[in-house]
């Protein structure tokens, strides 16, 4: 048994170590992939057809399920070749175009999934030539289709599945080589021990197969699509997966083979070490997959967080999987038993604690950066909501580990010692015991859940570098756009207006004006007015007739007459709500 064991061990060593330079090998990421530059840039005129059009962005980019469409001036989809990286350059996506575009502005479409493996999408428009009229604008372009609510309901069913999986079969079987007396394996440890085994099988497969579907905003019935499966098995998210059913399957082999050769008898303590280091090798390698796959896979300190977040799902999988097994067989394991393994479970369960707070405490400080992120964005408030949960946890967990030191915790040393501990405490006292660890066990379902959350939401640090990206204000000059922020207040109020002017029919000019969303992608509104003068030579503010396009959140005006060139002010009014509205000013060069 020492040698298989040994083998065992060396398998899994090696196989984190193969697995941590495919995994991790990303470069340090401070946030999602942002659109750094394109090519041709944003609301440019080029006077010929871009041979080919290129996207760089804040970190590495995934080409797997990554997606990037042009949609001509007549709303038709402009045929290129697939997503490619820039030769030495994985932040770079490029496509080349094969044929010449004819004059008229172009949308850009595109899509990709993030080093933290998180889907991030946006839209830019250029013009060849000169730009559309409004006459000539294409119809409406969806710039990106959001997973519908299936797809969303079953990857976060399926991420929770794979953590209760992993929590199920590696708490029992800790509980089993580590708490216990002996080998013996009752009924329901074996029950769930094969639960475990097989729900993380199917949630594996589950995630697998979802991911594509839901990174790229297609139906349910993608999931079967064996083509985006394989593109989503190249991806980050997909080595894990993969990595994992292959970890799977040599768990599965030792646990069948430990089964087998159990023989119930008393372990001794190096039996006991060594079998509980093996279970916890296997579970920190297990654990990785999940690590590797999530925003612990990318940013700063990458090496340190993936150790720490395997640490962390290591001690939820030990801990809480314990409590399933306690609650199970509680009423049915005998007084001497129970006076083993419950007072070793509960150090188990504590040193488990201290582990998930101090790995937790780094990971909140890596993720959450501030403590203003933590009621100010998505990710922020779901972990609070786990940190309340995780702390009803807790204090269940003192009046369990309280309940142990009160039975199980007194020395025996008299005759009377001996006959308390062989008694050990009454039906009632058990039962209520058993109630708490189950209360536990249904709360630590609802901490896996929120953990699920967690894994699929953006980091509040990244979602706190989108929201105070400054925008890039570019000096007025003839054919540039104008950039500026706005914040017209309420949950939807901040955003971006861009302004450009070119030449139009003769004596007038033609003015585009987009409303974007804090990452630059297009933002319905309600209403949008423009007004413009001239600091010395014009009477007055004079109305720019802005008319809706048909392309999302951009508005035209193509008979706007001024009587003089040069630089304008230009004053819009942002309404986002029926009560929500702001007002921007930008400088805007005239032809």
């Amino acid at each position: 048994m020492r040698g298989a064991i040994n083998n065992f061990v060396r398998v899994c060593i090696a196989f984190a170590l193969a697995l941590l330079p495919v995994l991790g090998s990303q470069g340090i990421a401070q946030a999602h992939a942002v659109v750094v530059s394109t090519s041709p840039a944003g609301w440019a005129v080029v006077g010929t057809s871009p041979a080919e059009v290129s996207l760089t962005f804040s970190e590495p980019v995934e080409i797997g399920l990554a997606t990037v469409r042009i949609v001509g001036p007549a709303g038709d989809t402009i045929t290129t070749t697939a997503p490619a990286h820039a030769e030495g350059r994985p932040e770079v996506l490029v496509v080349s175009v094969p044929r010449a575009l004819s004059d008229g502005t172009y949308t850009v479409n595109w899509q990709v999934t993030s080093a933290d493996t998180h889907p991030v999408h946006g839209a830019f428009v250029f013009s060849v030539g000169q730009p559309s009229t409004s006459a000539a604008l294409p119809a409406p372009v969806q710039t990106h289709t959001e997973a519908d609510l299936a797809v969303v309901l079953s990857y976060g069913t399926a991420r929770w599945l794979s953590f209760a999986g992993l929590a199920l079969l590696a708490g029992a079987a800790f509980f089993v080589v580590w708490c216990q007396a002996n080998a013996a394996v009752g009924r329901r440890v074996r029950v769930l021990l094969s639960s475990g085994w097989w729900s993380l099988l199917a949630a594996t497969v589950l995630v697998l197969l979802l991911y594509g579907p839901y990174a790229t905003g297609r139906s349910l019935t993608a999931a079967f699509d064996l083509s985006l499966a394989a593109n989503t098995a190249s991806t980050r998210l997909g080595m894990a997966m993969v990595a994992r059913l292959l970890l799977l399957g040599l768990a599965g082999g030792a646990l069948l083979w430990f089964l087998r050769r159990a023989d119930g008898g008393e372990a001794t303590d190096l039996q006991r070490r060594r079998r509980g280091a093996v279970v916890l090798a296997a579970t920190c390698v297990l654990a990785l997959t999940w690590s590797a796959a999530s925003h612990s896979g990318a940013g700063d300190l990458a090496g340190l967080a993936l150790v720490a977040d395997a640490a962390h799902l290591a001690a939820m999988a030990v801990w809480l999987g314990g409590l399933v097994v306690i609650s199970a067989v509680v009423r049915s394991a005998d007084a001497l038993a129970m006076r083993v393994a419950v007072p070793r479970f509960s150090r188990v369960a504590l040193v488990s604690v201290l582990v998930l707070v101090i790995t937790g405490v780094f990971q909140s400080w890596r993720l959450v950066g501030t403590p203003s992120a933590l009621v100010g964005t998505s990710y922020g408030r779901v972990l609070l909501g786990k940190i309340a949960v995780a702390a009803v946890l807790l204090a269940l967990g003192a009046v369990a580990r309280r309940w142990v030191q009160r039975h199980y915790g007194f020395p025996v040393v008299t005759p009377s010692d001996r006959r308390r501990a062989a008694r050990g405490p009454g039906d009632r006292q058990v039962r209520r015991f058993g109630a708490v660890v189950a209360a536990e066990a249904g709360i630590a379902a609802l901490v896996l859940g929120l953990t699920a959350v967690l894994v699929g939401t953006s980091s509040a640090a990244a979602e706190q570098a989108a929201q105070n990206r400054p925008a890039e204000v570019m000096r007025p000059a003839p054919g540039e756009p104008v950039i500026a922020d706005f914040d017209a207040g309420g949950a939807a109020g901040r955003g971006k207006v861009a302004v450009l002017v070119t030449p139009g029919a003769p004596g007038s000019s033609e003015v585009h004006l987009a409303v974007l969303d804090e990452l630059g992608r297009p933002k319905e509104v309600a209403e949008v007015r423009a007004t413009m003068s001239h600091p010395e030579r014009a009477p007055g503010p004079l109305t720019v007739p802005l008319r809706y396009s048909g392309l999302p959140g951009h508005y035209i005006s193509d008979a706007l007459s001024l009587p003089v060139s040069g630089r304008w002010d230009m004053s819009l009014k942002v309404r986002t709500s029926d009560v929500d509205e702001a007002i921007v000013r930008v400088s805007v060069a005239i032809p």
